[in-house]
């Protein structure tokens, strides 16, 4: 299952709105108030000397984005790791991906750019273990050192911790996918959530899938109301997609009540209030 939250994330955050939101967001965090004005998605092939150990193992997706402000333009490289569960040795490959990526743009004879490690944390609880390499060493040798000389550090974008200004402040579904990694661990709340926010009833197909995968549909165990709830979503997803493919002439209406195991009589039905309820939410929302 973990292999699958990889597999939806990476799709999800290769949509750069969403990245764009994110990556704003642990900037923010870290206070640097620059505007991010472009985002594109780097494909570097690096190998970290003879181990073997490819980016593609260190870093699920890693971006070049431009920053500025009034006075000052410039770029940064930005890789996320979205983390299922805390790992204490999160921090070591941070820094390791560090040293490649500057290794990466030497051969490359580039100047050197402003390297910043993201971590998203899609765990069941709040993010354990160091964020800065100083934290793994005793006051003790700090206090006779002084300040280590090169330092490594991460950005843990937690759910869990995120105040709700911060959830407001995200345009696309970024938000939701959020909240979903903060209450999936409680039932209620999380079944509260998505009966309170419409926007699950019309999911696209990548959020949907990470939405399923992040909250472990064919999980064991008691969680039936959570399970049934995904499901619900998925079918109605399912139904939504099949509905729009309908009115676009691609499909018969035969067809699609065949895929949803209906009657043509009950499928007509079924279509014509989905698409009464969608006009009726546009007109809502132009009013508003």
């Amino acid at each position: 299952m973990e292999k699958g939250k990889d597999r939806a994330s990476k799709l999800y955050f290769s949509d750069l709105g969403r990245a764009k939101e994110l990556l704003t967001l642990a900037l923010r965090r870290l206070g640097i108030d620059a505007g991010l004005s472009e985002i594109v998605i780097e494909d570097p092939v690096v190998s970290f000397l003879d181990t073997r150990i490819s980016m593609e193992k260190l870093l699920d997706k890693l971006y070049k984005v431009k920053l500025s402000d009034d006075n000052t333009t410039t770029f940064c490289l930005i890789g996320l790791e979205n983390q299922s569960k805390s790992d204490a040795h999160m921090l070591i490959r941070a820094g390791i991906t560090y040293l490649l990526l500057y290794d990466w743009k030497l051969s490359l004879k580039e100047d050197l750019k402003p390297v910043f490690i993201v971590v998203l944390n899609m765990s069941d609880s709040e993010w354990q273990g160091p964020t800065r390499l100083e934290d793994y060493f005793s006051k003790d040798d700090l206090s006779l050192l002084g300040p280590l000389m090169v330092s490594v550090r991460m950005l843990v974008i937690d759910p869990y911790t995120m105040e709700e200004d911060e959830f407001d402040s995200l345009k696309t579904d970024l938000d939701l996918v959020l909240k979903v990694i903060k209450y999936k661990s409680d039932k209620d709340a999380f079944c509260g959530y998505i009966n309170s926010d419409e926007r699950f009833t019309h999911l696209d197909e990548i959020t949907l899938k990470l939405v399923s995968e992040l909250t472990n549909v064919d999980m064991d165990g008691g969680d039936d109301n959570v399970c049934k709830a995904i499901e619900d979503l998925i079918k109605d997803s399912e139904a939504n997609t099949i509905y729009r493919l309908r009115r676009d002439g691609h499909i018969t209406q035969k067809i699609a009540a065949n895929e949803l195991g209906l009657s043509v009589d009950e499928y007509i039905k079924r279509e014509d209030k989905y698409f009464c309820n969608l006009e009726g939410k546009k007109e809502a929302s132009a009013s508003s």
